[in-house]
């Protein structure tokens, strides 16, 4: 039996890789997927794309389109419905034969898309449900600033606490970044507890690449005992360090959305079945770039991740202002202002070196009139940058949908990130 269940096993792999460049999952969602296999995808997310994808090119291999926006485009015809939430791939079914375990049932429940939780309807006018200050100030209606710190590569709370007490007065919650670029530094909820002591709001960032099912549910107690209440749900940029690294991607940032609302609804641990007593209740943030192309992807992407749990979402660099107008259209048309708090992601660019690496963030659209800005600027670059970092914010403040800002530094000096909101706020 075991060799002829590898006979046909190796069979529908040759077939199947000549046809639908199958990776031998065993447990096939190709009916969900418009036939274009998402373990092809270099990440192997069973939901997508990431914030990486620009103009459907993949962000690992910029040779290839992205598998996530092919499946969309093929699954939606262009529409902007809600798609399913497919399920993490099961690696217990892994090079086994998908046509056999559909037979006798063994992938059924791999197979079969995450129930939503019924969240309401208009959730931005519901009361407040979690400790977040954040969240109170939003469903008051305040325009939010918020910005980030970096984590520090070693064992520094110090430059922690440099960078927080730089920023809290100024800024009404401040995320903790993570192990950027995929590479080791002091964890984001280390970091976030630190602010918590300085009377700093932290906004914890999970990343599907570093984090088990297990080691986010840890992350979310951590949390919630060091009195972190806003968690920023997010893919990861891709490690591509030589040599490689092993990375998880144990869910994408939807299914971490999902797993940290049931655990905050329900009391229990979705993926294990185990009830917690005072669960954590974290503020839920996600993320979207609206420069991935057609429009109606990072719409259909961002209302899956408005029902699988999220509360708010931070946009990738908005440098380009008349493409982000269309997309707070779509945004709004499609009622996803009622339900999700929107910050837009603004860059403060600072240094000529910074300005040199723009063009190679995944995602990021530099328009050639913001080249030409800072190039013909006679002032130096610092000045220039608070300039126009202070432009976009009144920019998109008057866009309708858009409830704060998220400033990101492009340079080393975070006292200059004051000087952009004073008089602002």
């Amino acid at each position: 039996m075991r060799v002829i269940n590898r006979i046909f096993t190796g069979a529908e792999y040759f077939a199947k890789g000549v046809i639908f460049d199958c990776r031998c999952c065993g447990q096939c969602l190709l009916s969900h997927t418009g036939y274009v296999c998402p373990m092809a995808c270099p990440r192997q997310i069973r939901n997508g794309p990431c914030g990486g994808s620009l103009d459907g090119w993949c962000e690992v291999y910029p040779d290839r389109k992205c598998v996530w926006v092919r499946i969309h485009k093929r699954v939606s015809r262009g529409g902007t419905d809600c798609p399913s939430l497919l399920r993490s791939a099961d690696p217990k079914l892994f090079f086994t034969s998908s046509y056999l375990n559909l037979l006798t049932g063994r992938d059924k429940l791999a197979r079969t898309p995450l129930p939503y939780l019924d969240l309401g309807a208009n959730r931005k006018q519901a009361p407040v449900q979690t400790e977040s200050g954040l969240e109170r100030k939003l469903k008051s209606g305040q325009f939010v600033f918020t910005s980030e710190i970096r984590a520090p590569r070693g064992a520094c709370p110090e430059i922690v606490k440099k960078q927080a007490l730089i920023l809290k007065d100024h800024f009404d919650a401040v995320n903790a970044t993570a192990f950027l670029n995929g590479k080791p530094s002091m964890p984001s909820a280390i970091a976030g507890a630190e602010m918590v002591k300085l009377g700093v709001e932290p906004i914890i960032q999970s990343v599907a690449r570093d984090l088990t099912k297990t080691a986010f549910i840890s992350e979310l107690v951590t949390n919630k005992m060091h009195g972190a209440h806003n968690t920023l749900c997010i893919t990861g940029d891709y490690y591509q360090g030589d040599p490689c690294i092993k990375q998880v991607f144990d869910m994408d940032s939807a299914l971490m959305l999902y797993e940290a609302r049931h655990l905050r609804e329900k009391g229990a641990i979705h993926f294990s079945g185990d009830s917690m007593k005072d669960p954590p209740r974290p503020f839920l943030g996600c993320a979207v770039n609206p420069y991935t192309t057609p429009m109606n992807v990072p719409i259909r992407r961002l209302k899956q991740k408005a029902a699988a749990g999220a509360d708010f979402v931070q946009t990738q660099l908005i440098l380009d202002l008349e493409t982000f107008r269309s997309f707070m259209r779509k945004f709004c048309d499609e009622g996803l202002d009622r339900d999700l708090f929107l910050l837009a992601g603004l860059p403060v660019i600072i240094s000529k070196k910074a300005m040199e690496m723009l063009p190679g963030v995944p995602g990021v659209k530099l328009p050639a009139d913001v080249v030409s800005r800072f190039a013909a600027s006679t002032d130096d670059i610092v000045a220039e940058g608070v300039r126009f970092a202070r432009h976009l914010i009144e920019e998109v403040r008057r866009m309708p949908g858009v409830s704060g800002v998220h400033l990101m530094l492009f340079g080393i000096d975070h006292t200059v990130l004051p000087r952009v909101v004073e008089g602002l706020r």
